[in-house]
């Protein structure tokens, strides 16, 4: 072989190592983005006015491959007078109040507020809501745009504002079902507003299902009939022990921001 065809020859291999290598960089980028978690905390507030609030609850949503995990990460307090002596803090709670969502299986699991002194684990249905996108220009949010939509969910009309953008169909809450991440959602008559108030592209966090979680869960409705005869038991509690007024209005039900489990 002639001095000139080795040349060649080597020319031609060198070309081919460089493809292979732009290749396998590219597939390894894309198998690192793939497998970066997402995170977005959101922010939830009542506006009606006569709600009195002890402070700001921050919520975190952590986005994995299969499954999703939402909890409260902050609660900023305020100086409000009617909050001035805490509660003692509940550490099963603290470590359990979670939220999961698993995209496979179709699947919402949460732990219960406290009914007749326990916990439980409850299992619901992923995609709940039938969305219905709005006809309308899109509105800026965390440099993102976003898209209105609307929903019925059990007893409440919804708004909400997703990002094509971030194609996570996922967001606060029991919200999801949108094609993109949802930023902002807020009931129509203002019981409740999440908005996303930062984004992590870049998640390290590692939250993975707790030992509560591994146990048995109770369908949705029984954790409603329940919820609903502990609500009355309080309500019964309440009369007896504070007698109503002359002209006093008397409280008939707890208000629940699914509204179908009130009285």
């Amino acid at each position: 072989m002639s001095r000139n065809n080795i040349t060649k020859l080597n020319f031609t291999i060198m070309k081919c190592l460089k493809q292979v290598l732009s290749f396998c960089f590219i597939l390894l980028s894309n198998v690192v983005v793939a497998q970066s978690s997402i995170s977005v905390e959101y922010k939830e507030w009542c506006p009606l006015p006569e709600y009195i609030s002890g402070g700001t609850n921050i919520h975190k949503l952590i986005l994995y491959p299969t499954y999703s995990v939402y909890f409260q990460s902050k609660f900023i307090k305020n100086n409000s007078p009617y909050f001035a002596a805490s509660e003692p803090e509940d550490t099963f709670k603290k470590a359990n109040d979670l939220l999961f969502k698993f995209y496979q299986g179709k699947k919402i699991l949460f732990l219960s507020p406290k009914i007749n002194k326990a916990y439980f684990v409850v299992s619901d249905s992923l995609n709940l809501m039938k969305w219905k996108i709005q006809k309308s220009k899109p509105i800026r949010y965390l440099g993102l745009d976003c898209y209105e939509a609307k929903a019925h969910f059990r007893g409440r009309n919804f708004t909400a504002y997703f990002a094509p953008k971030i194609k996570k169909s996922d967001g606060p809450f029991k919200f999801s079902g949108l094609p993109g991440l949802i930023i902002k959602v807020a009931a129509d008559d203002n019981y409740t507003i999440w908005q996303a108030i930062k984004i992590n592209y870049n998640e390290k966090a590692n939250v993975g299902i707790t030992e509560k979680f591994k146990e048995k869960s109770i369908p949705f409705h029984t954790y409603a009939s329940w919820q609903k005869q502990d609500d009355k038991r309080a309500i019964k509690e309440l009369i007896k022990r504070y007698p109503t007024a002359p002209g006093e209005i008397r409280i008939h039900e707890f208000p629940h921001l699914e509204k179908n489990l009130q009285l």
